[in-house]
């Protein structure tokens, strides 16, 4: 071989080793980037208010009202999805009726989770439907509600809720005053005579006093999901001295009453099980029957005792306080609006034969003891009630007990419209943005029940109220018996009752003010108001009936 060619092998082998290292580095760089490109998210997050360093949007949410917050940011971005993060933690807010069906209902496989709910565990609340997150225990629950609580299947608790909204109205015979004790007490004796077969005869049973601490206990937790401890769970362990989260407080100080909901009225039912006076059919009896019966027999079975305990106090926290606040808001509408409350009364008294001989603008109906007073109105009458029923879903619309309903947790990343919603995002749903839609309701600021009548009866046809029961498969099971006992409550009371505004000590009336109280089931703000019966014979024969 040539000296010269020979002299020069080193050089060529350390510039060819240098050419093959260069190359192999630019093609680790080259991979890298497309794997890096391949890994970063395609499309934006939602818009937002910007965050602070670290601790995000923490602080800029309302403890009161944060619908309003998401309303504003809403219409401060053109948006009908709007993103928050605290403290690492995704937050998305669907301010449409679109938004929440889209990715609630027609993709609820990915948004059936829920956040984890450390205030409402501490209150007590963990082994309930409401809060279970996504897998066996909630399938179980969930099982438990469906086999009771279908739409037809609630027929078969017409009876009882007919009994009850007539024992409620013969009471406001007795004691006009008493609406908001009566109330309470017609909705908890429905939902414990169906959870537990008990009936309650009147206020002074302690189980009205257990029910009340109770429903005080959620009404004022807050937003389910929006407190500190529940955006930061280990702030659970701080002292009340230390710390600064109001809910946490009132979370400790509720679990007495909590766990009194749900232990008192179980081992009384049990007892009665037991000792065969137990009434044949309620939600306890039939779960801890079929329970019992899986042990007898030997058949494998996933339920326990302390699911059906759980699941019995469950029907309780979802069947009696928000038909409760319901039926209150109701009335404070009912009072508001008199013309209303006389249109709804005309419609009624046709359907139930009552001969009207009305003067000025009252309801009453003079001479009705000599008069055809007509009849007492049942479930049969609903269907000829439009009026009624529009009421009704107006009243969910222009004052949402649940603003933000309760929140639902993503278990994928997903992507809407071209944002990008991220795994374990807590998923709101702003009923109140929807409610207030003027692209779906005009003039949504004003009460209008005749909104939702077709265009051939003079009204505009527009949809009904979505969300007030939840959405997907998260949304509430009791929704129709709940609506069952407002509808018949407050068709026995305007058959019998005027509700008329008082009159304050400046002789002028005192005007109801709409508001809510913000938990996890809100409660209408305190309202006045005066029954005054407008069908006396009627209220006699309300009276006769045993």
């Amino acid at each position: 071989m040539d000296a010269r060619v020979s002299a020069r092998l080193p050089w060529l082998a350390s510039h060819t080793l240098l050419a093959t290292a260069a190359a192999s580095l630019l093609l680790c760089l080259f991979l890298y980037a497309a794997v890096h490109r391949s890994r970063r998210p395609p499309y934006p997050l939602p818009p937002g208010p910007p965050g602070r360093f670290l601790v995000g949007n923490l602080g800029q949410v309302s403890e009161d009202h944060p619908e309003l917050d998401y309303m504003r940011w809403g219409k401060e971005y053109n948006s009908d999805v709007i993103h928050i993060k605290v403290l690492g933690q995704h937050m998305i807010c669907l301010n449409s009726v679109e938004a929440a069906t889209e990715l609630l209902d027609r993709r609820g496989a990915n948004y059936c989770d829920r956040p984890r709910f450390t205030l409402f565990e501490v209150m007590g609340w963990g082994l309930t439907l409401t809060f279970l997150r996504w897998g066996p225990q909630f399938k179980l629950h969930r099982s438990l509600f469906q086999k009771t609580f279908t739409q037809s299947n609630v027929k078969v608790f017409r009876p009882l809720q007919l009994h009850e909204a007539r024992k409620a109205v013969r009471t406001l015979l007795a004691r006009p005053d008493s609406y908001e004790e009566t109330t309470l007490l017609l909705t908890t004796s429905v939902i414990f005579r169906i959870a537990f077969g008990q009936e309650i005869t009147d206020a002074a049973s302690p189980y009205c006093a257990m029910a009340a601490a109770a429903n005080d206990a959620t009404t004022n937790g807050g937003i389910a999901g929006t407190s500190l401890v529940d955006v930061c769970p280990p702030a659970r362990f701080l002292p009340d001295w230390l710390n600064p989260s109001a809910p946490l407080r009132h979370a400790r100080r509720s679990r007495a009453a909590i766990r009194t909901i749900h232990e008192v009225p179980w081992a009384a039912s049990l007892k009665a099980i037991e000792a065969g006076t137990a009434p044949p059919s309620s939600f306890m009896r039939t779960h801890y029957e079929r329970l019992q019966e899986s042990r007898r027999t030997g058949t494998p079975t996933e339920l326990t005792e302390r699911d059906i305990k759980g699941a019995t106090g469950a029907v309780f926290i979802a069947g009696g306080n928000s038909t409760w606040s319901t039926v209150l808001s109701n009335l404070l509408f009912l009072t508001k609006y008199p013309a209303i409350q006389r249109a709804i009364q005309r419609e009624l008294d046709a359907v139930l034969g009552v001969a009207r001989q009305e003067t000025g603008e009252t309801g009453e109906i003079n001479g009705a003891d000599t008069a055809t007073p007509g009849r007492l109105p049942t479930f049969d009458d609903r269907p000829h009630l439009p009026r009624l029923d529009r009421f009704m879903q107006e009243v969910l619309r222009t004052l949402p007990m649940n603003p933000l309903v309760i929140p639902h947790k993503s278990l994928r990343e997903d992507e809407y419209r071209g944002m990008r919603i991220p795994a374990g995002s807590i998923v709101f749903a702003n009923t109140t943005a929807m409610a207030s839609n003027p692209r779906v309701y005009r003039d949504p600021a004003v009460f209008d029940p005749d909104r939702y009548a077709r265009a051939e009866d003079g009204g505009r046809g527009e949809p009904y109220p979505n969300g007030n029961f939840g959405f997907g498969r998260r949304k509430c099971p009791g929704n129709f018996l709940a609506m069952a006992t407002v509808y018949v409550f407050l068709a026995t009371l305007l058959a019998v009752f005027d509700v008329d505004k008082v009159i304050g000590p400046d002789g002028a009336p005192v005007e109801p003010e709409p508001g809510v109280t913000i938990g996890l089931g809100g409660h209408p703000s305190p309202f006045v108001c005066k029954l005054r019966v407008r069908n006396p014979a009627l209220a006699k024969l309300l009276e006769a009936e045993p």
